[in-house]
């Protein structure tokens, strides 16, 4: 037996290849669910920017007036 035909049955056994799945699944959920909280902090982030911009506005709107 070759090196490549052990591996390839040790890969494609029925546990070690549940196992396998198994992991790469929650590795996925686990990056999917990072990339959606990043995407929801960066969007709470622009907001935050627009809220200071516009507070900006207003008190140099009042500077100018007063």
């Amino acid at each position: 037996m070759n090196f490549s035909q052990i591996l390839s049955r040790t890969f494609c056994s029925g546990p070690f290849s549940f196992a396998l799945g198994f992991g790469l699944g929650i590795l996925g959920a686990y990056m999917l669910s990072r990339m959606q909280e990043h995407k929801k902090l960066e969007e709470a982030q622009k907001e935050i920017e627009a809220l200071i911009k516009a507070l900006e506005s207003k008190l140099q709107e009042k500077k100018e007036e007063g």
